[in-house]
């Protein structure tokens, strides 16, 4: 069985402190022996150009920072395709982009979103020690995903 291309795609803001927690996690990927056939993009922020991308892989793990919720908790659960009801990209979700790659290119891949629940939001580099105690779980959980997903298909 060959293994299918896996897009991750960890978006947010580095300069925002919690917010670019997805960057860090996407550095520690890139650290790690990865199969074959997964890809690392990072963002500031959902673009419609993603779309293209998303449309050519078989799995797309999204990867944030959630501000509402109890700091350090993490999250995942399939994403689908949704339709934007706003022109403003900051405002596009990971089931726009699905939507956006199943009207423009007919194809719509397996995809889940992670996120981990920040504390801190303000200006800065730094972690809030909260996010960066729970970075490693973070990190494992995507990483089993990816192993999930080249021997199966994920279960949406």
């Amino acid at each position: 069985m060959t293994a299918q291309r896996i897009l991750i795609l960890a978006y947010g803001n580095p300069l925002r402190c919690d917010d670019g927690l997805a960057w860090r996690a996407a550095e520690e990927l890139s650290h790690l022996d990865l199969p074959n056939g997964v890809e690392i993009i990072t963002r500031h922020q959902l673009t419609p150009e993603l779309a293209l991308p998303v449309s050519q892989a078989g799995t797309v793990l999204f990867i944030d920072a959630a501000q509402h919720g109890v700091p350090g908790e993490i999250r995942s659960g399939p994403v689908k395709p949704q339709r934007s009801s706003s022109a403003f990209t900051h405002e596009f979700s990971a089931g726009t982009i699905l939507s956006l790659a199943k009207e423009l290119y007919s194809a719509c891949p397996n995809a889940f979103a992670i996120s981990l629940c920040g504390e801190c939001f303000d200006h800065g580099e730094t972690l809030s020690p909260k996010v960066e105690e729970r970075m490693p779980q973070l990190v494992d959980q995507v990483r089993e995903l990816i192993q999930a997903a080249n021997t199966s298909p994920l279960p949406l």
